[in-house]
């Protein structure tokens, strides 16, 4: 009988034909494909290195189908579980993808490691950011996006202990610790699909610790809808995740083209953990007339840079005609997201909020040092927060999110409050679509403010659409073999 062939990259070209899509200690389910106009390819059950059994597909699926799923049942071993699951080509002894990976086990408390993770858990699945003294969170720029998109991502998750896994400077006792005491591995949401990404020692750890691998709605960003070519390493990095699941879960159709342009194919549209925080399938979300809409969030995002808008000059131009619309049409609060100079009046301190005016007026912001109703907004109507549970606490209280981050509206729907989103970039755009966002050009929150744009028709599409989505992204979680609380 042939001997497996172990080497990862031989084994990518079994894709095709067969590959594991979920193993757990009690059962392994595999895809395989039958060629055209032949058979069904029969297989290897291999266990710790070990032949177990030989899996004939011929002999268990009837009808012309070329695709099929089947459910192997693992045995219960003395010792416990497998610490390798593998399926072979029987002829040719290839592996197939997801091959010798540790099988999770259902009822186990479940270890779970996390790559780039945004900010401190507490309270098993809160996230908060960093503790760091006051000169530091004034001077440092980070993303409260990821920061929710986080928080959110753990409360889908079923887990009972968490850890980051190290990516820049592993210790071999790491590496070691991750293969011997940890069930799986998951990579947070964000913008991670780009040519500039950096994974530092990621492939090195992943290739050495065998773990499945999960990625919840990770997405590809640029300003607008154009061709990424990946890196080397990029590439490499997703097509290990891809061998290590049974789908990459990404955000929308930009970011599913993207990686399969760049020989990743098994990938799913899956929108983003954010809206789905609260873990509510029959989620009611209000659509009131807007004659009863009084508190409105305008989400700011006034940072900006050539992978979020071509026109820099325009997109802020919009956003502050945008902001100063909507805040002549109701009791509107902005809120920030983690820009430097917002964090200067949120948190008051007087230096630091000198530095921001000056900032604000060199960009166009601002009209001068003197703008009044821009001052007004900052010292009396800014909201900003270091704990995702705060936003929770926010987002309940208000009749409407509109604005320009992605995370200033999806956790708002989560609370069942409507929301509508500014498309600038692919990221909006994408998540708009797949998550049945309203969505509309930055110049029609401009002109209009957010009576232009609060279309009751659009917002019950997304109310009726909710569980739709829900339920994709609990398939998904499903099809993977991903421990959930959905």
């Amino acid at each position: 009988m042939n001997a497996p062939v172990r080497d990862l990259a031989t084994a990518a070209t079994m894709a095709q034909a067969m590959k594991i899509m979920r193993a757990t200690t009690t059962e392994v389910v595999v895809s395989v494909t039958r060629p055209a106009g032949g058979d069904w390819p029969a297989l290897r059950l291999l266990l710790d290195g070990q032949d177990y059994a030989t899996i004939r597909p011929a002999a268990l699926l009837r009808g012309d189908a070329t695709v099929a799923e089947l459910t192997i049942p693992l045995p219960g071993l003395p010792d416990g579980r497998p610490h390798a699951v593998a399926i072979a080509d029987a002829a040719t002894g290839l592996l197939a993808p997801g091959s010798n990976l540790r099988p999770v086990a259902p009822t186990k408390a479940l270890r779970a490691l996390v790559i780039y993770p945004a900010g401190e858990v507490y309270d098993h699945d809160k996230v908060r950011w960093y503790r760091a003294p006051m000169e530091k969170l004034l001077s440092d720029y980070f993303n409260i996006g990821d920061m929710i998109v986080y928080d959110s991502t753990l409360k889908l998750l079923r887990y009972a202990h968490l850890e980051p896994m190290k990516i820049m400077n592993p210790t071999e006792a790491d590496i070691e610790r991750y293969a011997s005491e940890f069930d799986y591995v998951f990579v947070r949401g964000s913008n991670f699909i780009h040519e500039k990404m950096e994974w530092f020692r990621a492939i090195e750890v992943l290739e050495r610790v065998k773990l499945p691998v999960y990625a919840i709605g990770v997405g590809a960003q640029a300003s607008q809808n154009r061709a990424i070519d990946l890196p080397e390493g990029s590439k490499r990095f997703w097509q290990i995740v891809g061998d290590r699941c049974a789908a990459i879960g990404v955000r929308g159709a930009f970011s599913a083209e993207t990686l399969r342009r760049n020989g990743v194919g098994n990938v799913e549209v899956v929108g983003c953990p954010s809206i789905f925080r609260t873990r509510q399938r029959d989620l009611a979300i209000k659509v009131p007339d807007q004659r009863e809409i009084r508190k409105v969030a305008f989400s700011l995002r006034r940072e900006f840079d050539s992978s979020y808008t071509a026109n820099p000059e325009t997109y802020i131009r919009n956003q502050r005609q945008a902001l100063l619309k909507v805040d002549s049409q109701s009791e509107m609060v902005m809120s920030s997201h983690g820009e430097q100079e917002e964090k200067a009046f949120f948190l008051r301190d007087d230096a630091a909020k000198a530095k921001a005016v000056a900032e604000f007026v060199h960009s166009g912001w601002w009209d001068g040092p003197d703008d009044a109703r821009m001052r007004d907004i900052y010292e009396r109507r800014l909201f900003s927060f270091f704990d995702v549970e705060r936003y929770d606490e926010f987002a309940r209280g208000i009749d409407l999110a509109v604005g320009y981050r992605v995370h200033g509206v999806l956790p708002a729907v989560a609370h069942g409050v409507p929301g509508v989103l500014v498309a600038y970039d692919t990221r909006s755009q994408e998540l708009a679509e797949t998550l049945k966002i309203p969505v509309v050009p930055e110049a029609a929150l401009a002109e209009g403010g957010w009576r232009a744009v609060y279309q009751e028709t659009a917002l019950n599409a997304l109310a009726k659409s909710y569980a739709q989505s829900y339920d994709r992204m609990r398939g998904f979680l499903d099809k993977n073999g991903i421990p959930h609380r959905m």
